[in-house]
């Protein structure tokens, strides 16, 4: 396990990097898409075990949500026509095709969970990009999230004692979220110094700390997802890391913390 978990890091990290900094926007833009569409995917196929008719229902929804997102350099008019027509659409769905409205409703719900999850919050990745120092930006939340999880993974199965709340994840430890908060602190500092030097500390290490404790929350959502569901992982597209949900987790919330403090 832990050496898939290198190897992929190794193969990874700097791919992502090339495409941050170096990819046309059309690039970046492509590239946010297949990773929404691909999360919607592993959402929906554990949310709908054997049912093709929702599935198909959901993709066709999130494509319409993460289109109109991904169209528009920022969030407006378009995202929010697109958010009015997906209520539509499950509504439509409750009236027209479902005789048992009241399980037809919790069905709407799911779907909106995992469209709104993926086709809502991560296309703030693209929309960062368009900010001033964009691509260092998004830098900077990637290595938090990634630096993070690395150290409590690690502090975890080292010295973890005390479980966090293990009625939603048995393996996370309190020892385990403390070093995610330490390791993000040193890791924001390490991004002031390199990324973006013209920022205040007290700025970048206050971003840094408030990113460590929603992006748990963000980790621990997925993980309440993935027990409702009977899942231990929500895919298999990254040896040793699991899936793509398993992998952005914990950078949803802080990316869109992040983008609306550098656009404010």
């Amino acid at each position: 396990m832990l050496r898939a978990r290198l190897v992929t890091a190794a193969v990874a990290i700097p791919a992502l990097l090339a495409l941050i900094f170096l990819a046309p926007p059309w690039g970046w833009g492509l590239l946010v898409t297949a990773v929404a569409m691909l999360g919607l995917v592993e959402y929906l196929w554990l949310a709908f075990p054997g049912r093709a008719g929702e599935r198909v229902l959901g993709l066709l929804l999130g494509a319409g949500v993460i289109g109109a997102a991904i169209g528009a350099p920022r969030p407006g008019a378009l995202l929010s026509a697109a958010l009015t027509l997906l209520v539509a659409g499950g509504l439509i769905y409750i009236v027209l095709l479902r005789a048992d409205f009241e399980r037809g409703l919790i069905d709407v719900g799911l779907m909106l969970v995992g469209v709104l999850y993926t086709g809502l919050l991560l296309p703030h990745f693209y929309w960062l990009r368009h900010l001033p120092e964009g691509p260092q930006w998004i830098t900077f939340v990637i290595a938090i999230g990634m630096g993070g999880d690395s150290c409590g993974y690690f502090v975890g199965h080292a010295i973890g004692r005390h479980k966090l709340v293990p009625r939603i994840s048995p393996g996370k430890t309190v020892e385990g979220a403390l070093a995610i908060v330490l390791a993000s602190l040193l890791v924001g500092a390490a991004a002031k110094l390199v990324l973006l030097p013209e920022r205040r500390w007290s700025e970048m290490l206050g971003l840094a700390f408030v990113m460590a404790v929603i992006g748990q929350f963000g980790d621990l959502g997925e993980s309440i997802m993935k027990r409702s569901f009977g899942a231990k992982e929500s895919g298999w597209i990254f040896p040793g890391h699991g899936g793509v949900l398993d992998r952005i987790d914990s950078l949803l919330f802080p990316v869109t913390l992040v983008y609306y403090y550098v656009s404010r």
